[in-house]
């Protein structure tokens, strides 16, 4: 009998579809990867050097200014920043630092200060070109009148390009300024030489004078720290030189230049008020300031201290919750310092060679946003941008880091028609970016929300008065009644999560928002007959956290009110009256919750060569290390991202 066998398991059949439909799937998975990933990857670079030229002028026989190029309009009632003085005889001569680029046409236009006027607008009939440089004379109308103040608008055309260079003119008739600027001058360059000593006679030095600091000197410091005695230097560039006010036979001067010591780079500026005498000069107020402009061979670590090098002005600094890491804003660039890598990172910088003035400008600001565990962050640049993809303009320049990958990732950029100046009166109040991707500005009294992916911008509060809203040190709550004056409902909004609470006084009392203490809401209670006056009867703090709204404290005192209240994240002080409007004693709420103490700190320590250094000391960390840190430079990823807001109005 034969036997049959019978094949068992999955038909030969059934094999091949399963195959083919594994093969469908993992096909479909690539393509639809290709078609949902399908967008640029944006190329990772390191700051470009910048193109523009520079303008400056010669009047009263002194070079003046070094004015940056613009690349669009701006605003020139805002552009008050820089002056120049005009003889009798209305004549300037200007000279332009090319740097390569062709100079064809010139023009300027001159307008009253509000520019609600044009004085007078002319073409330049003759350019003199010589190397490197352009020279043209003018001599403006004799429609301006000596002692007044009009703004200034140069344009060049340069290619398909038009530039615009700005500043405020003056005719400064019997003010002894070619003298005084002579002194001026003179000055700068006898306190950097052998001969310092001889300018003792004009200082006035204070009885602590011999502190050996040369970072900040004063016309009451010794005249050992004006000669930088114990600093060897060596000037890098040519001084500066800027007049910013005349009065009769007294003058304003500000000299700026940049000095090497050893491997360092340093800003320098000096200001002066100088009254004219004869036969001896009078002056009045002398103020140098120096600046180290950090690189490699710069930082050096003593146990848990990060030494930054001299500097006048104390850097910003932000650090993570943890206290591992620091981010730093210092002379005009963003650091970081982590403590666990020993590592030193240049983040964002517009500096790339100190023989170049056009990278030392420091007409910007940065802003740092948040810190997170690893050190990535977000900040923005505003302000005048010396060099990358948006130079020549100003505006407001919004950046990711990530630690991890050392990339600086532009998000999107905010055109704007104004300078640093204006910007940080009318802009850096409120900045915050949530972790979704939307960020928040008060700009111009106007909240703002936009989405960093879309573009798309929500005017969120619109014309926003003194006394109507308060926002949070971390800025991410605002608080705001409908309008200056107290009102029956207040409202808090927290950009976090965009959710709005709402604060309702009780029966005809009303409500103001007043500060916040840390992330605490301080607002005040006014009754109806104490309205006009605005004094509170009495004060509430909320907190928001967890999300929930709750009062932790209410403050009101029989027989007296609140007039004014000043905060800060532990502690308030309340102005009292009594209630016929007398003056009573003065009262402070203390929170005894708050950790004062920091992890990572500004320090300072003794140098032998410049005195004072500044330091960041991180309290939490070994104090075994010490040397050079290793040092790196962020990439940075760059779009063509700008983003269109009507910001003036």
């Amino acid at each position: 009998m034969a036997l049959k066998f019978r094949t068992t398991g999955i038909k030969r059949s059934t094999k091949h579809r399963i195959i083919l439909l594994v093969i469908v799937f993992f096909v479909s998975l690539i393509f639809f990867y290709c078609i949902l990933n399908r967008h640029k990857v944006p190329e990772v670079s390191q700051m470009s050097s910048p193109t523009l030229p520079t303008v400056s002028v010669n009047s009263f026989d002194t070079d003046q200014l070094l004015l940056h190029g613009y690349t669009s309009a701006m605003d020139p009632s805002q552009m008050t920043d820089t002056l120049i003085p005009l003889d009798k005889d209305r004549k300037l001569s200007f000279t332009v630092n090319t740097y390569g680029n062709q100079i064809s046409r010139a023009s300027y236009e001159i307008h009253s200060v509000d520019t609600s006027r044009t004085i007078s607008a002319e073409s330049v009939d003759s350019l003199s070109a010589n190397g490197s440089t352009v020279t043209f004379d003018t001599e403006f109308t004799n429609l301006l009148d000596p002692g007044k103040t009009y703004s200034l608008v140069l344009n060049l055309t340069s290619g398909k390009k038009s530039l615009h260079y700005y500043s405020q003119i003056t005719i400064a008739e019997n003010s002894h300024l070619k003298e005084l600027l002579k002194f001026a001058t003179d000055f700068h360059k006898k306190s950097l030489s052998d001969d310092y000593d001889s300018l003792g006679q004009y200082l006035e030095p204070s009885a602590d004078a011999s502190s050996g600091d040369i970072s900040h000197v004063t016309i009451h410091s010794a005249v050992n720290d004006l000669g930088m005695q114990s600093f060897s230097h060596t000037e890098k560039s040519d001084p500066i030189v800027s007049v910013t006010d005349i009065s009769d036979d007294t003058a304003s001067v500000s000299i700026s230049y940049i000095l090497e010591h050893e491997n360092s780079c340093y800003l320098c500026v000096e200001k002066y008020r100088i009254r004219y005498g004869s036969p001896r000069m009078y002056l009045l107020s002398f103020d140098r300031k120096l600046d180290v402009v950090p690189k490699s061979g710069t930082f050096t670590v003593k146990g848990n201290t990060l030494q930054i090098g001299a500097s006048a002005d104390a850097p910003v600094i932000t650090a993570n919750e943890s206290g591992s890491v620091a981010a730093f804003v210092q002379a005009g660039a963003l650091y970081e310092y982590n403590a666990n890598q020993n590592l030193v990172t240049s983040v964002f910088s517009f500096f790339k060679d100190s023989d170049d003035l056009r990278c030392l400008a420091t007409d910007h600001d940065i802003r740092i946003l948040n810190i997170d565990a690893s050190g990535s962050m977000d900040f923005v640049v505003y302000g005048y941008m010396n060099c990358g993809s948006h130079e020549g303009k100003s505006g407001i320049d919004i950046y990711h880091y990530d630690s991890s990958s050392n990339v600086a990732t532009e998000e999107g950029f905010i055109n704007s028609k104004n300078p640093l100046s204006y910007l940080q009166e009318n802009f850096s109040e409120l900045l915050y970016r949530t972790s979704g991707g939307r960020f928040y500005c008060l700009l111009n009294r106007n909240l703002l929300g936009i989405d960093l992916a879309t573009r798309k911008t929500d005017l969120i509060l619109k014309n926003l008065q003194d006394g109507q809203y308060c926002v949070s040190a971390d800025m991410r709550y605002i608080a705001w009644t409908s309008t200056s004056a107290p009102d029956t409902v207040l409202k808090v909004r927290d950009l976090s999560s965009s959710s709005v609470r709402e604060i309702r006084a009780s029966g005809s009392d009303k409500v103001k928002a007043l500060c916040f203490m840390g992330e605490n809401l301080v607002y005040g209670t006014v009754s109806a007959e104490d309205t006009d006056t605005g004094y509170m009867k009495s004060l509430s703090i909320v907190s928001f956290q967890n999300g929930r709204m709750s009062t932790i404290k209410t403050y009101q005192k029989d027989g007296l009110l609140i007039s004014k209240v000043s905060g800060t994240s532990n502690a308030l002080k309340l102005t009292r009256v009594k209630a016929d409007g007398s003056r009573a004693s003065s009262d402070t709420i203390l929170d005894t919750m708050v950790d004062t103490d920091e992890d990572v700190t500004l320090t300072s320590s003794s140098d032998d060569a410049s005195g004072s250094t500044r330091c960041i000391t991180f309290s939490k960390l070994s104090t075994e290390l010490t040397g050079k840190p290793k040092y790196s430079v962020s990439g940075l990823a760059l779009t063509n991202s700008t983003i269109s807001l009507d910001i003036y109005n």
